[in-house]
């Protein structure tokens, strides 16, 4: 009988964790919970609607985020993702931004930069959408730019240069003390691979990380596996169990149903978000949309 022998090439498995040199006394003692204290609760970033309950007379507001903190806007493609987070950060950075929705707030955030990363489009249509922001900010007519407002496009570049990108802007940067909110879209441009196990671990840990170093929040965009009401694959299952809040967009047709899944705390209630003819997003069921161009306050009299 013939002898078989077959070549059973060498496979070089990718390591979960890499060898370490630290001092686990020091990691030990910094990272106990001095229970005969109370630790300060992390400061509100951005919230929406107040709660129905008041707590020592006042009425207070909802999390969608605060800082040290991240969150994510899920939903299946063209169901207004994009839109959400155009909306919510402008309603950071106030002026004009109340007439598209009374109920988001900004806290703490002067004096702090907003970053907006789009790892989709290319820069025609990242300029449409991030140029919504100082429309809303001071009027159609009359846009108003926000010095604290950055707009990043990383589409041209690979999964491994975006997260060095971040690791420098958290790190490194001149910003890195004065970040506010940092908005990725999408997360899952992020990764070579958002099934391997271990790069969405790896990148989970690091979003987990920048936000606590620079003490700002970290939000972004995720698709859902269609039909589902389940983020993209191991990275959706990974980033969901570690964010602050998790928001689910569905398309309703004319609007979108926006509903906080998951949330620390109290959630906010349902709204619904549609696009006005000045192609800016809005939430439907708030009469200040309705307003004419001509009753907006000059520029000059816009404040932050």
């Amino acid at each position: 009988m013939a002898e078989f022998i077959i070549d059973i090439p060498d496979i070089q498995l990718k390591k979960a964790i890499d060898p370490i040199d630290l001092d686990f006394k020091e990691i030990h003692l910094k990272a106990q919970i001095d229970l005969k204290g109370k630790p300060q609760r992390p400061p509100l970033a951005i919230s929406i609607g107040y709660d129905d309950i008041a707590y020592n007379g006042e009425f207070n507001p909802l999390i969608f985020g605060t800082f040290g903190n991240i969150s994510m806007i899920k939903g299946e493609e063209k169901a207004r993702k994009s839109w959400l987070k155009s909306l919510i950060l402008a309603c950071t950075m106030e002026g004009n931004s109340n007439l598209y929705s009374s109920e988001i707030k900004a806290h703490n955030l002067k004096d702090k930069y907003i970053i907006d990363i789009d790892t989709e489009q290319d820069k025609y249509y990242n300029w449409l959408s991030a140029n919504r922001i100082p429309k809303m900010v001071g009027s159609p007519k009359n846009i108003v730019v926000p010095d604290n407002y950055i707009s990043i496009n990383l589409r041209e570049h690979s999964a491994q240069v975006r997260r060095e990108y971040l690791k420098w802007l958290f790190m490194e940067s001149e910003y890195r003390n004065k970040l506010g909110v940092v908005s990725i879209d999408g997360y899952v441009d992020m990764l070579d691979n958002f099934n391997d196990l271990v790069e969405c671990v790896e990148f989970t840990q690091a979003l987990m990380s920048y936000s606590t170093i620079s003490k700002s929040h970290i939000t972004g965009i995720l698709h859902l596996n269609p039909g589902q009401d389940k983020a993209r694959g191991h990275l959706g299952t990974i980033l969901q169990q570690k964010c602050e809040t998790v928001v689910i967009i569905k398309d309703t047709g004319d609007s979108s149903l926006v509903t906080c899944q998951r949330g620390r705390g109290k959630k906010f209630k349902d709204f619904h978000i549609s696009v006005n003819n000045d192609w800016l997003p809005y939430v439907v069921e708030e009469n200040s949309i309705e307003f004419s161009i001509n009753d907006l306050p000059n520029d000059s009299d816009i404040k932050f």
